[in-house]
């Protein structure tokens, strides 16, 4: 897989592709992924969440922009997983994040934009999304570190050995090379 499928552009600019433009439709999105899944009759959500788990497992989504990374893009994929899906990482992912950074060391979108400090302040959905991933709105609030950019964690250091296995998923032609991978 190289390119994003149809389905996969259809459901994904649904709400997980826009958090930073329209939270609101983000969360919305996250809030009805596991309803999606049970009442996908005609399979494209399930097929939609598992092409989102081959796009991190091959990192085969391309990045947005220039200035991004495919380890950062990858990452971000691994943040819209967590908050659709639950703490389970996606299958065949390489380099799952430790179940314990989660809200801890490490916030998503939907941490950021539907819980807040008190629940009457967040969206109606956020309790049972943080029981769902075993947090608590202590956790998401007191746990999460600021970068030196002071922007809230949310992507890890690409480890070693990652742009060898991107050389080797590409010529496998699993992906496409993206710019600054040579």
């Amino acid at each position: 897989m190289t390119s994003p499928s149809e389905n996969f552009k259809d459901h994904f600019g649904g709400g997980f592709g826009v958090a930073d433009e329209t939270p609101e439709a983000y969360v919305e999105a996250c809030e009805e992924a596991l309803e999606m899944l049970a009442d996908d009759d005609d399979g494209s959500y399930h097929a939609f969440r598992d092409e989102l788990a081959a796009h991190i497992r091959d990192s085969s989504y391309p990045p947005h922009r220039v200035a991004d990374s495919q380890w950062i893009t990858d990452e971000w994929l691994r943040n819209i997983w967590y908050d659709a899906f639950g703490p389970e990482p996606p299958p065949g992912d390489p380099y799952p994040v430790p179940a314990e950074d989660w809200g801890r060391r490490r916030r998503t979108p939907y941490m950021m934009y539907a819980v807040n400090r008190r629940p009457e302040l967040s969206s109606p959905g956020a309790p049972a999304w943080l029981k769902a991933r075993g947090l608590t709105f202590d956790d998401v609030n007191a746990g999460v570190g600021v970068s030196l950019t002071g922007q809230f964690a949310s992507a890890r250091p690409a480890p070693e050995g990652w742009l060898e296995r991107l050389h080797d998923l590409t010529a496998r032609g699993l992906r496409e090379e993206q710019p600054g991978e040579r």
